[in-house]
């Protein structure tokens, strides 16, 4: 399993470079890197607003100290975004290992390393995200101005260096998802062929398929974490009164609402189908039973008492036996996760909400909120 880490034709870092680089070379883990990204962004941002002179108030624009915003990029978004992206090489490893090492499937680490390397051998992923980040970058660029208050669109300069960010930002998010989108496939190609052994009694009630669940939920995170972004740039447009301008960011709502369910359950449902079907075919051998010993008993009738006691229990165990397996859970996460999830997936929504309250209420009571730094 170690190759799957090196560098080379035969490795998930084939077409990522950096990658490869960040993780091999200089050693990152993720949460290495996205603390260490947090350090240089907030460095770099300290100097364009030096170079800029904007750092303190403008006239017509906040400065980087005072404008919220630009610190919720810089120290929580986009970091979170390079540090997942490193994650979503190493995750899907540490994934099937466990389910190696489990009882709840069969299989070896050469069949686990050959199904990661088709899952990350298509060329056409790294163009897919330069061609995504380059779009994205220009579409900031043009529309940057829009937000005429923010420290972003104060001078050329900021103009450009949020421009640059957004390209490597979006490039790492792209390769982000692809990766995921990967992930998907290598589990469903692992669930599809392998036969499952349900564990109802499994202490993680989740069949012992937890270390599936606990990467579904990671995922939801993630993209909780994008859509708390969306809602603040909602946020921003809606308190400068731009809401005419902003068509394209309603539309990322219902959009940010498919992708979560799809991060959470896409992994999911790739063992929802085994778990499935593993039930079923229990549930078939064990009625298959129940018709076979049910008939020899009816051809019994005219036997003694004592026969006919012994095959009626029989007859009851195997009909409790096909209740109890008939409670045996079909997908991978309890009633905690799925909790997790429902309060993760609702937290974005809370900015849009609030600065449609606070629009709604400064114009009720003539208060312009924008001007209090809100």
């Amino acid at each position: 399993m170690e190759s799957l880490n090196r560098t080379g034709p035969n490795s998930v870092y084939q077409n990522a470079p950096i990658a490869s680089f960040l993780s091999e070379t200089l050693e990152f883990s993720a949460v290495r890197f996205a603390v260490t990204t947090s350090l240089v962004l907030t460095g770099l941002a300290l100097m364009v607003g030096w170079i800029s002179g904007t750092l303190g108030p403008l006239a017509n624009h906040r400065g980087l100290l005072q404008d919220w915003v630009p610190w919720i990029a810089i120290l929580l978004v986009n970091p979170i975004v390079f540090g997942y992206y490193l994650w979503s090489f190493q995750s899907i490893r540490h994934v099937m290992e466990q389910l190696e090492a489990s009882d709840v499937v069969e299989t070896s680490p050469q069949e686990i390393h050959q199904t990661i390397l088709r899952g990350y051998r298509q060329w056409w992923r790294r163009p897919t995200a330069l061609g995504s980040a380059t779009a994205f970058s220009v579409f900031v660029g043009v529309t940057r101005r829009q937000l005429s208050q923010s420290w972003s669109s104060s001078t050329p300069l900021t103009v450009a260096a949020t421009v640059v960010l957004t390209f490597v930002v979006v490039y790492a998010g792209s390769v982000l998802i692809l990766n995921l989108i990967s992930n998907i496939q290598i589990l469903q190609t692992t669930f599809k062929y392998k036969d499952l052994t349900i564990s109802p009694l499994h202490p993680d009630r989740c069949g012992g398929l937890n270390a599936l669940s606990d990467y579904a939920l990671k995922t939801a995170y993630l993209v909780a974490i994008l859509g708390i972004w969306v809602g603040i740039v909602e946020y921003q447009f809606i308190q400068q009164n731009s809401q005419g301008s902003i068509w394209f960011v309603y539309p990322l709502i219902p959009l940010y609402l498919g992708l979560s369910v799809i991060c959470f359950y896409g992994p999911l449902l790739t063992a929802h189908r085994g778990m499935k079907k593993a039930k079923q075919d229990l549930l078939h051998q064990i009625a298959h039973q129940f018709n076979c010993d049910y008939g020899q008993i009816y051809g019994e009738l005219a036997a003694d008492a004592e026969t006919l006691q012994r095959g009626t229990e029989k007859i009851k165990e195997l009909r409790a036996l096909y209740e109890l397996t008939d409670e045996f859970p079909i997908w991978p996460f309890n009633i905690a996760i799925f909790r997790q999830y429902l309060l993760t997936a609702s937290t974005p929504i809370v900015p849009i909400v609030l600065g449609l309250l606070q629009n709604f209420v400064g114009q009720w009571l003539d208060i312009d909120f924008s001007s209090l730094g809100l």
